[in-house]
């Protein structure tokens, strides 16, 4: 298990007063998944996951998910563009544990136009052009 950041409270929305705890972790169980469903995406990614989740450009509500967030951000720096799933802590019983990165990877830009017209916009970033 790997803490990763912070999440923003601010940007929640619904789910600000919902969380029981704002840490973000993985799993080394879930890094597996990533390395084995997205190859490559691990290595490329990891080092951005802490400025993904804090300063998204979307944060959207999973449909088919209960509690789940589907976090979007352009890294213009390398010109490609990452979705983080994070399943959010909102059972005080399971309150030993963390708010957990499912999974991430790079997205083309009809997927990510076609998961924000497809799911619950809970934060938009403010310079955001679409």
């Amino acid at each position: 298990m790997k803490n990763i950041c912070y999440l923003n409270l601010n940007i929640l929305g619904k789910y600000k007063n919902k969380v029981i705890s704002n840490n973000v972790i993985i799993t080394n169980e879930r890094i597996e998944h990533i390395k084995l469903k997205h190859p490559g995406d691990y290595e490329r990614y990891f080092s951005y996951l802490p400025d993904i989740i804090q300063n998204p450009d979307y944060i959207l509500e999973d449909k088919d998910n209960v509690d789940t967030l589907l976090l979007l951000k352009d890294l213009h720096i390398i010109d490609k563009t990452v979705q983080v799933v994070i399943k959010l802590l909102t059972n005080r019983n399971d309150c030993n544990k963390s708010n957990s990165i499912l999974t991430f990877w790079h997205i083309r830009r009809r997927s990510y136009l076609s998961t924000i017209r497809n799911n619950k916009i809970i934060y938009k970033k403010l310079d955001i052009n679409e």
